[in-house]
């Protein structure tokens, strides 16, 4: 009892050992994150560690829509409100469930359960009369 017990403790104190030190990954990961802030911040909210040729294309995406639509310039399409269409996802469980409650699914399985069990011994007593009529037969 005593040895489960300090088997028990030792794995409990190494399992706190390892969840008490930070992952090296996510340290990293997190650390990234933050030093993309602080360099988006400081471009004022522009891109960031991209050349000028990127920067290019991105002024002549946005002229091209300006163009398109008619705009003043390209600073009012980077103000324009975007509005997404929201999806309508149906749960394919709601779906098949047809607004049944779990009590009539539940009742519905009782009744096939009990029309199985009745099926299955009216073939068993068919099947017990054909071995005696066999077995008649025989004799």
């Amino acid at each position: 009892m005593i040895a489960r017990f300090g088997l028990v403790s030792q794995r409990s104190l190494s399992m706190s050992s390892r969840m008490g030190k930070p992952d090296l990954v996510t340290q990293a990961f997190l650390k990234q994150i933050k030093d993309l802030a602080a360099k988006q911040k400081a471009a004022g909210g522009s891109l960031v560690n991209t050349s000028p040729e990127i920067k290019k294309k991105l002024d002549d995406q946005l002229n091209k829509l300006a163009q398109k639509y008619k705009l003043a310039s390209s600073d009012v399409v980077s103000k324009l409100d975007v509005k997404f269409e929201q999806a309508k996802v149906e749960s394919s469980v709601q779906t098949v469930l047809e607004g049944k409650t779990l009590d009539d699914l539940i009742a519905e399985v009782a009744n096939e359960e009990k029309e199985y069990l009745a099926e299955r011994d009216a073939k068993r007593k068919e099947e017990a009369k054909r071995q005696a009529a066999l077995a008649d037969a025989k004799a």
